[in-house]
């Protein structure tokens, strides 16, 4: 059924809301929004129209894949139901959106609040069913547009990825050539100035810095980051920017595509392939992070064992807590507890704890034959943790299969408990074997000091925890003991790694 169109009084001003887009305008300089709302200045005029408002949404996608939200579109609508504005004006369709559902919601506001749309120089009345009709095929061709220049993107993408060629963003440590005729891309080649600081913060990583350690370094030095600040108030380099930049498949010269890694590319490498294995497999190792937290801080930590030691039932790390009913000397409990809701199995007095994790820290390390610790840098260790890691997921799957057969009824629970008796003690030493070794210097120069005690008392609190977090699994299990009466049996602790066979200790002079 035909709606009859809208009428206004001659005497009535028309209020005008502008609404400009463009898909990219990175830096906002307002460019293409600006000649958009020129044309449609002029075209309001042209009706005897007051431009009211004009809404602007700089660098946003209007198509179905778009990664933000149009804001001020969303806002245009409200406006239009707000029947604040007889009319409604975009420099195209595909301006006011680039898929039909944009077209569903702008039609349904302007025909409740009786809006009129002005664009490409013509008004339409969605009142009228001719005029909707109209402006449906002109959103639909809108869609199909970006359609297939999406279309085209993804095979322009797809034929670089298999070329090996570089697409995006440039990635930090390297450089673009462009012809100067043609502006087409040449090459992709190394920026000496960067790359250095990604190959020296490999190499510290790998000789056992901490990467807080290096972004503090990076941050005083003041180098920039690989984005430019939008404020004065920039926090500079952070962890996760470093270790991005690592990970990235990008600096050892290998394309990715889709997530996945597809073969070499034809840019040069920053890092060698097994060195950037390496490095990533030492970053992967959630025991060597640490996070840096400032003293005036309430985080910053206070305690040798709080977040390091692990619940012997949950596996869930164990926090400090004073508690408020003291001993029976008056004492106040100081203790390490299992703060978790579905656990709180775990508590142990803190002090004694701490000088017998310690002392048996300090015993092992007076023995560095047990001590797997990386000799040389041109030791192959890469391959052996590689085939540990297999080993372990192998393991693994086995016992995942053997629960499922449970599940199905085809064993019973005696045989399922029989295999994970037998493969646990193999995934926890596979595991074990799977561990990086230890390149820290710090390690190294505990171990070669004449006191190793007083050099341990020279390390402040965060190393300390540091290094007793990447060398040992410490776990508190319940205590089988009446009486509150410290049972030191309850304190496991393992080494976290295992020496390479051909490991042989040889101090150094």
């Amino acid at each position: 059924m035909d709606a009859k169109a809208i009428t206004r009084s001659p005497e009535s001003e028309t209020a005008a809301l502008i609404y400009t887009r463009a898909s990219m305008d990175r830096h906002y300089l307002m460019r293409s929004t600006d000649d958009q709302e020129t044309d449609c200045r002029s075209w309001c005029d042209q009706q005897g129209w007051r431009v009211a408002r004009v809404i602007t949404d700089a660098n946003r996608s209007a198509s179905q894949w778009r990664t933000r939200e149009r804001e001020g579109f969303e806002e245009a609508l409200q406006l239009i139901a707000s029947k604040e504005y007889a009319a409604f004006v975009t420099w195209e369709p595909s301006r006011a959106g680039r898929e039909l559902a944009a077209y569903i919601q702008l039609r349904a506001a302007c025909q409740a609040a009786g809006v009129l749309y002005l664009t490409k120089g013509r008004v339409y009345d969605f009142a009228r069913s001719d005029d909707a009709f109209m402006m449906g095929l002109e959103f639909l061709t809108a869609e199909k547009d970006a359609a297939v220049i999406r279309e085209r993107q993804l095979r322009t993408v797809r034929l670089n990825a298999q070329k090996g060629r570089p697409h995006g963003r440039l990635p930090y440590g390297y450089r673009r050539v462009y012809d100067e005729n043609t502006g087409v891309l040449l090459r992709q080649e190394i920026d000496p100035e960067k790359a250095a600081i990604i190959t020296t913060a490999v190499d510290e990583i790998l000789h056992g810095v901490p990467v807080n350690r290096i972004i503090t370094r990076l941050n005083r030095d003041g180098i920039p980051t690989p984005m430019k600040p939008l404020s004065d108030k920039t926090r500079g380099w952070m962890n996760a920017t470093l270790v991005q930049i690592i990970r990235s498949p990008t600096i050892a010269g290998l394309r990715k595509y889709q997530g996945e890694v597809i073969g070499e590319a034809d840019w040069p490498a920053i890092i060698p392939i097994e060195k950037w294995e390496k490095v990533n497999r030492v970053l992967a190792d959630k025991a060597r992070r640490t996070r840096y937290v400032e003293e005036d801080n309430h985080s910053h930590p206070k305690w040798l064992l709080s977040f390091v030691a692990r619940c012997g039932f949950c596996g869930r790390f164990l926090a400090r807590v004073l508690n408020v009913v003291p001993r029976k000397n008056g004492k106040p409990r100081n203790n390490y507890v299992c703060q978790h809701i579905g656990c709180r199995r775990i508590s142990i007095d803190v002090e004694r704890t701490d000088a017998y994790v310690l002392e048996a820290l300090l015993s092992w390390l007076s023995t560095p034959e047990s001590l797997a610790v990386l000799a040389g840098s041109d030791d192959n260790w890469n391959d052996r943790v590689r085939e540990a890691e297999e080993q372990a997921v192998a393991l693994r799957d086995r016992l995942d299969q053997a629960a499922e057969q449970y599940a199905e009824g085809k064993i019973s629970l005696a045989m399922l408990a029989n295999v994970e008796q037998r493969l646990t003690p193999q995934i926890e030493q596979a595991a074990r074997e799977a561990v990086p070794p230890v390149a820290d210097a710090t390690v190294l120069d505990l171990i070669n000091a004449n006191d190793i005690r007083t050099a341990w008392e020279l390390l402040d609190l965060l190393e300390q925890r540091r290094l007793l977090k990447m060398l040992l699994d410490i776990r508190i299990e319940k205590s089988q003991l009446m009486g509150g009466i410290f049972d030191y049996s309850r304190i496991k602790i393992a080494p976290r790694f295992v020496a390479p066979e051909t490991y042989q200790w040889r101090s150094v002079a």
